[in-house]
């Protein structure tokens, strides 16, 4: 049984008990699909269209805002990037609740505000329906928001890395996915 991904609704705390509960599976609405792709063109339209800087899409972050990144190496800054910010420590956090975190960020990318590609949401549920939980660290952060650290190992599996829960075994990522 699946629970449809609005882009439109808010998930409740009754909505999140339910899928949940009844370990649904999710699945995008087609106009949350549309709202996503509608972004990701949008940011490759400006990106053709616009030679100068976007922050922290053909820049660096923080104090190296300035330098301009080739169109070469986006796609490394970005990989480079998470795995930066990967830096937790400590104990895990509990699988249920980096399934709440998988939950709630597949949420977030359907409102179609953040250009993320439809390949990398599809991927995150692809890890909820399954399964497969990233394993995340309690102690760690960057900047102010206090987030980054977390979701950065969040983040990892997608590009083949980090730690992962599957069937309550946790194994690299790397070796789960060459199977």
């Amino acid at each position: 049984m699946y629970h449809i991904i609005e882009n439109k609704k808010k998930l409740s705390i009754a909505d999140i008990k339910n899928i949940i509960d009844k370990n649904l599976k999710l699945k995008l609405s087609d106009a949350a699909v549309k709202e996503i792709n509608k972004c990701r063109t949008y940011l490759d339209k400006k990106l053709k269209s616009n030679k100068g800087p976007i922050y922290g899409i053909n820049t660096g972050f923080g104090s190296l805002c300035n330098v301009a990144i080739p169109d070469k190496d986006l796609e490394q800054l970005q990989e480079n990037l998470v795995m930066s910010h990967a830096c937790g420590m400590g104990e895990e956090v509990p699988t249920e609740v980096v399934r709440l975190m998988l939950l709630l960020k597949i949420q977030a990318f359907s409102y179609g505000k953040s250009a993320i590609h439809i390949d990398t949401v599809e991927r995150l549920i692809y890890l909820y329906n399954n399964s497969i939980f990233p394993v995340i660290y309690q102690l760690g952060s960057l900047g102010a928001s206090g987030d980054l650290s977390p979701l950065a190992h969040m983040s990892l599996p997608l590009l083949g890395k980090g730690e992962v829960y599957y069937l309550g075994v946790k194994t690299e990522t790397e070796k789960f996915t060459s199977n």
